[in-house]
């Protein structure tokens, strides 16, 4: 059995800006839905090889996205994995609800290793700037998304964020226009690890496009990112189990896909 461990947003959907951007060969459906406005799809080609995924393969979607923002993929939340990490690790969905048992490890984890949220702010505070700063959101009471300016946050800030905030716990990663502060301990890698004691498989594949997926590419037995990604352009150094694909968007998504399965068959268990 393979664990297909893969994070979501410019992986395996895409927004309609991407699809823009990469265009793609087969027509998009819409796999998520914001009120009435469509907010992310897939293709004709990339949707049904996703559901044989999910059939043949022990598929784990993992996401950065708080919980709430999940649910709203009504594609993959139809698909009733039987698990999912979201929060970028801080919460596993077990059957469609929030396994509690994780919540307090890593509530315990979090605690030992970093300076106490509030303490965080208060740090902040005499750091930020309303030049930059635009808007402020708290993620499932776990981490905070900064919306900057990148034209007005001035690069040694941001270094200076970044190296003192390390000292404290937190982990600090400016990913586009969202400034990311994260707990050290808040990791996908760390969740994935935690599942894969309830898992039965014989080889785990990761895909993922960001350095926050790096963690999860590195420990897995094989794995795949995008050439639209940042995280070749990020990492610490070069993974060796990483294919770093010429592809961009629905292109990359088939031969992932096409590649699990190959995989897939290869390991069914008679």
């Amino acid at each position: 059995m393979i664990l297909f461990t893969s994070d979501l947003d410019r992986t395996l959907i895409y927004s309609k800006r991407m699809m823009e951007m990469f265009p793609p060969a087969t027509e998009t459906i819409v796999v998520e839905h914001k009120i009435e406005t469509a907010m992310s799809m897939m293709t004709q080609a990339t949707a049904p090889l996703l559901q044989q995924v999910h059939q043949q393969a022990l598929f784990v979607p993992v996401t950065t996205r708080a919980l709430h923002q999940y649910k709203r993929i009504h594609f993959i939340h139809d698909l009733c994995p039987a698990f999912a990490i979201t929060s970028n690790g801080g919460t596993i969905v077990e059957k469609g609800q929030p396994y509690e048992k994780w919540t307090q490890t890593l509530s315990r984890r979090i605690e030992d290793s970093s300076i106490p949220r509030m303490d965080m702010l208060k740090l902040f505070q005499t750091i930020k700037s309303d030049t930059w700063l635009q808007r402020s959101l708290y993620i499932d009471e776990l981490f905070y998304v900064h919306h900057v300016d990148i034209n007005v946050l001035p690069s040694d800030e941001l270094q200076a964020m970044i190296r003192e905030f390390d000292v404290h716990g937190w982990y600090v990663l400016l990913q586009g226009k969202k400034l990311y502060f994260m707990p050290k301990a808040l990791t996908k890698e760390a969740a994935i690890e935690y599942i894969k004691e309830f898992c039965t498989y014989d080889m785990h594949i990761a895909a993922g496009d960001s350095i926050m997926d790096y963690g999860m590419l590195a420990m897995a037995d094989l794995a795949f990112t995008p050439n639209h990604g940042d995280l070749k352009d990020k990492q610490p150094k070069v993974l060796q189990n990483t294919t770093y694909s010429p592809l961009y968007g629905e292109a990359f998504t088939k031969d992932l896909l096409e590649a699990v399965l190959k995989m897939a068959s290869q390991h069914t268990v008679i």
